[in-house]
């Protein structure tokens, strides 16, 4: 039970990024894919991937630790949340998403609204937020990580009174 709450978590979470993969012909806008280069989104996003790798281990020893899961069952989860980042992570990969995050900026943002973005993050504060944004996702992923520790129980209660109920029907 508790797996398959684990499971459809992760696959919960990793959905809209997965959807970011598919293929798409993105107008050629070399605007924006300097934007991309300046506002650094690939490293951003390595560096995202490698703070969830680090979490997931540390997710499931404080389950098992607090005696919610056996240290097999921490294990077994471990291994397989390691295969879904992994396959996240080949199917996500910079070159298969390029096109689609060209596509939805150019999209989004005017060639002036571009230009004006990407003179922010060239300026001195604009480099200051891009180099303390690792620092300021971290410390959200830790916070996120807390929120969902204390949700899970209740995630897990509602799970069981649905799956209660329909096994009563």
């Amino acid at each position: 039970m508790k797996k398959t709450l684990l499971v459809l978590f992760l696959a919960i979470c990793a959905s809209p990024l997965l959807s970011l993969a598919q293929d798409a012909t993105a107008p050629a806008r070399p605007d924006v894919e300097e934007l991309l280069n300046i506002m650094r989104v690939e490293k951003t996003m390595q560096s995202a991937m490698a703070q969830v790798k680090k979490m997931v281990p540390q997710m499931t020893a404080g389950m098992a630790a607090q005696g919610k899961v056996s240290a097999d069952d921490a294990a077994k989860a471990t291994a397989m949340q390691e295969k879904i980042l992994a396959l996240v992570e080949q199917e996500m990969g910079w070159k298969n998403i390029k096109p689609e995050m060209v596509k939805i900026y150019a999209d989004s943002l005017t060639p002036e609204e571009v230009k004006g973005i990407t003179a922010f993050y060239k300026s001195p504060a604009g480099q200051a937020f891009l180099d303390k944004q690792p620092v300021i996702m971290e410390k959200t992923m830790v916070w996120q990580q807390k929120m969902m520790g204390s949700m899970m129980p209740k995630i897990q209660a509602l799970v069981q009174a649905e799956i209660g109920g329909a096994a009563a029907k």
